[in-house]
């Protein structure tokens, strides 16, 4: 769980994530195995720029949105399987008030979806899968958290009032830093790159 005490507010908090996010997106993608000066750059970059209101969200990150809801595996594990045996999960749970909307739809495996239920998505991945999830999901599902609190205007709140208030995912699981990106993310980093999901445990 993550720490919340050097952050003004929720709104730099979930900035911060986002910006690790980033710098773990850019080691990736430009076969950097461990963070070097320049992610770090770039993370700290990318908090200033969120914090200033000079950059947004939504254009952070280009990812195929359909590629997550529509495909012959399931996003939460890759497990391979016929597009008529996946099933439709939504990220923020319906019992909790979840939309039924695409933005909130991913099309996952039946065990994945029974084993997720109501939990929330990031303390799903830490606390029973024990796995980190892929960055497409792990993007989406920061890309909702802040579009909700945008929504609800919770970008000011602090620690108490978000522990206090019933939302549709767990906070507290928001991951602020990530393991190195040849540990996230090992396949990118074989010759052989087949292996689209991430399977390095969380320490």
């Amino acid at each position: 769980m993550s720490n919340y005490s050097k952050f003004a507010n929720f709104g730099e908090y979930l900035f911060y994530a986002y910006a690790n996010v980033q710098m773990l997106f850019f080691a990736v993608k430009s076969g950097i195995p461990r963070y070097n000066r320049l992610c770090y750059m770039i993370r700290a970059k990318a908090f200033k720029a969120y914090k200033e209101g000079r950059w947004n969200i939504h254009d952070l990150f280009e990812f195929n949105i359909e590629k997550i809801r529509n495909n012959n595996y399931c996003w939460y594990c890759g497990q391979e399987l016929e597009p008529s045996k996946l099933t439709k999960d939504h990220v923020f749970p319906r019992s909790k008030g979840g939309a039924n909307e695409l933005d909130n739809i991913i099309m996952v495996c039946k065990s994945c979806n029974s084993s997720k239920g109501s939990m929330d998505l990031f303390e799903w991945y830490a606390t029973v899968r024990h796995v980190w999830p892929p960055i497409n999901v792990l993007v989406h599902y920061l890309k909702n958290i802040y579009l909700y609190c945008v929504e609800n205007g919770l970008m000011d709140k602090h620690s108490e009032e978000m522990d206090a208030m019933d939302l549709p995912f767990n906070w507290r699981y928001i991951p602020l830093k990530y393991p190195q990106p040849e540990d996230y993310w090992p396949s990118r980093f074989k010759e052989d790159d087949s292996e689209s999901f991430i399977v390095k445990e969380n320490n």
